[in-house]
């Protein structure tokens, strides 16, 4: 782990960025900030992945901003656009995380949607080096191990929840002292990570984005010289998926890139 004062070194030599998720952990890490316990980072952005469930969005709009604009903070918004690709790399891979007969393939969406979309939005304030925050809790180990306290170029990774061992649990107690409601679980509305509640949520209560997921699933399909990838973890195409019954605990996986902010 990294020391406060190595933190905080570091931080000197540039500026100190918030990857806002809309998530749990930086919803509870903003309350940390407007509260005193985390010190004001120099800018709090998110990336628009275009796709992002709009429960993330109205969370912010009708919560988070209100919350912030009594501290004197604010979300910034790094736009879609300054995405180069998007459901396919220039080469032709596809960039999602799908299921396919034998496994699942790597996440890359986060890195060219989230991480790289920052970056260049960064830039285009003149923000070159200093610190990432991302909002990894203590409990997600699996998340941040290797991530927390990386260095790569001129910029320095930290999780700090993980420096002040707050759990999952404990962003949930932060946000409700606050007087906030609990976020959804921020992510795409066709994320292969999800689990069958979440796809339920998404069909239930936003169903033209479940319309979309099923056309993007079909999709995919047509575009696989294979014919073998799948949005949903039973591997069967998304329209046919029983999503009313809930997985045994392990079955599936968070997404362990460590890019997609929380």
């Amino acid at each position: 782990m990294t020391s406060d004062n190595e933190n905080q070194s570091a931080a000197s030599t540039g500026s100190t960025v918030l990857n806002y998720g809309g998530g749990r952990q930086t919803v509870a890490m903003c309350v940390m900030i407007a509260k005193g316990v985390l010190p004001r980072p120099d800018i709090i952005v998110m990336a628009d992945t275009g796709r992002e469930n709009p429960s993330t969005w109205e969370y912010l709009e009708q919560h988070v901003k209100p919350f912030l604009s009594k501290h004197d903070l604010a979300v910034e918004i790094a736009p879609h656009s300054l995405a180069t690709v998007d459901i396919y790399a220039k080469n032709g891979d596809l960039l999602l995380p799908v299921f396919t007969q034998t496994g699942k393939l790597r996440t890359y969406c986060s890195n060219e949607w989230k991480r790289r979309v920052v970056d260049r939005y960064l830039r285009s304030k003149n923000i070159t080096e200093g610190i990432r925050w991302i909002g990894f809790g203590f409990d997600e180990k699996k998340r941040w191990s290797g991530m927390h306290g990386k260095t790569e170029g001129k910029w320095t990774t930290i999780c700090p929840l993980v420096d002040l061992m707050v759990n999952t649990a404990a962003c949930l107690n932060i946000i409700e002292a606050a007087g906030l409601p609990q976020p959804h679980h921020s992510a795409c509305w066709m994320c292969p990570h999800k689990r069958n509640a979440e796809w339920r949520f998404i069909r239930d209560s936003y169903p033209e984005h479940w319309q979309q997921a099923i056309a993007m699933d079909e999709e995919l399909r047509e575009n696989d010289i294979k014919g073998g990838v799948f949005l949903h973890h039973d591997r069967v195409p998304l329209a046919e998926a029983n999503i009313d019954v809930d997985e045994s605990e392990g079955k599936i996986q968070q997404c362990t890139l460590g890019v997609c902010f929380v």
